[in-house]
């Protein structure tokens, strides 16, 4: 639902995003590859490394050796950092060792991370929190599904392989910086995938560096957007702002993309297009960030700790929020985006029975490549297909009204808490009025 942009320091990209477009597109290109650069020969070491079938005690000494080196490479303070790693590991899995439940690893988690900001906050640390919340974000991920994956074991004292594959699976040295999360399950089976030939592993290499080369591209129209167009009006200007830090978040997915596609899993991380042009908030929301949505949906949503949905719908974006500690922005940002997907997704549902058309938030199944549909008006050229449009039109300018607070003004030190609503206050609020006026007409009809 969120996306885990690690909130490293790419100083040298943003460095060069002044001047002609051509300088900026080649500096950019140039830095962003020299700084993921590091990260590709380390996939391409444990490549190697899968196919090698070392006993899993070495194994699991090169992990926790490379995961070290990896964490000192890419953060500030790299001791201060390598410490709080290994803290947050060691301490959650005796909790997890010792059938702690899930959520209670959840939560210690996050009350952990929010007291190490906490901290770095009191001793002028801030900028140190923000480059490695995202690492830990997602560790804090990993060691919740280990704990509830262990409390679902029907035995409850574990061999050593089977605690050493835990261990495996969170000090995963690929996956530190830029993740991205997956289940255990699916890190299990991407570990287990044989190679198949130097014909199809050729294809695979070609697809995850297409990727790369994509991703790249997302990072300089990042970074360049200003260079290449110049704002004619605010609007203008508040699109670009919006797309420029969607597109940042396109270049950290499509580049985990790359990585775990060549190490042999075929999850999906983010599909831009279903973002920049989705059906319904409800799609945006569970396309930005898939291996983090269904992280949340399965461990919060799921579990209807409220038998209202849309309390459900709360806590799981306040969840979601909390993972990136205190942030007033990215909690209100978030929120508002659960908000906006309720309404809609309510709104639409009442619409789509009281006039039997298929315009609901999520599209009626397909059958045997047929659309298989309850509704009278299904066509996408007749007025089905209209008020699709016009809800697709909506969910663009919600990413616009949701994207654009992200400037570069305070992105080094974290936003002020009245930030966010002085820009949406240019907008007159309008995503907020648009979910409200749903929520009543889907009241009324």
């Amino acid at each position: 639902m969120e996306e885990y942009i690690h909130d490293l320091d790419f100083d040298t990209i943003e460095q060069f995003s002044h001047g002609a477009p051509k300088e900026c597109a080649t500096q950019v290109a140039n830095s962003t590859f020299s700084s993921i650069s590091p990260l590709i020969f380390l996939v391409c070491g444990f490549k190697v490394l899968k196919h090698l079938a070392l006993p899993i005690q070495i194994r699991i000494f090169v992990h926790i050796a490379v995961t070290i080196g990896t964490i000192g490479w890419f953060t500030m303070n790299k001791l201060m950092t390598i410490i709080i790693f290994n803290v947050f590991s060691v301490a959650f899995l005796a909790l997890a060792h010792r059938n702690v439940n899930g959520y209670v690893v959840l939560v210690i988690g996050i009350i952990g991370l929010v007291s190490l900001q906490l901290t770095c906050y009191l001793y002028d640390f801030d900028e140190y929190f923000l480059s490695i919340r995202g690492i830990l974000m997602m560790n804090i991920m990993r060691l919740t599904t280990v704990a509830f994956k262990i409390n679902t074991l029907p035995s409850k004292n574990m061999t050593f392989s089977q605690f050493a594959t835990y261990i495996e699976y969170i000090y995963y040295p690929p996956f530190i910086i830029f993740g991205p999360y997956l289940t255990y399950d699916q890190f299990a089976q991407m570990l287990k995938k044989k190679w198949t030939g130097y014909l199809n592993e050729s294809g695979t290499l070609l697809r995850s560096s297409i990727f790369i080369v994509i991703g790249i591209s997302f990072a300089i129209f990042s970074s360049c957007c200003y260079e290449v167009y110049t704002p004619t009006s605010q609007f203008v200007e508040d699109a670009l702002t919006a797309m420029s830090f969607r597109y940042s978040h396109y270049f950290i997915c499509l580049v985990a993309q790359a990585f775990i596609l060549f190490l042999g899993s075929d999850e999906i991380v983010s599909n831009p297009l279903k973002i920049e042009f989705s059906r319904s908030t409800l799609q945006t929301v569970s396309e930005w960030n898939k291996p983090f949505h269904t992280f949340l949906h399965e461990n919060v949503f799921q579990r209807s700790f409220f038998k209202s949905t849309g309390l459900n719908v709360f806590l799981t974006f306040l969840v979601s929020a909390l993972l990136h500690g205190i942030d007033i922005q990215m909690t209100l940002t978030l929120l508002t985006l659960g908000f906006i997907a309720f309404s809609e997704t309510v709104f639409r549902k009442r619409l789509a029975d009281r006039f039997s058309m298929c315009v609901a938030a999520k599209a009626c199944k397909m059958n045997a490549g047929k659309l298989s549909c309850k509704h009278r008006h299904t066509s996408p050229a007749g007025i089905a297909g209209i008020v699709n449009l016009l809800f697709v039109l909506l969910s663009m300018y919600h990413l616009i009204f949701t994207g654009m607070p992200f400037t570069d003004d305070y992105s080094a030190l974290g936003y002020p808490w009245n930030h966010t609503f002085s820009i949406w206050k240019t907008h007159y609020f309008a995503s907020f009025v648009i979910s409200i006026i749903f929520l009543v007409l889907s009241k009324i009809l």
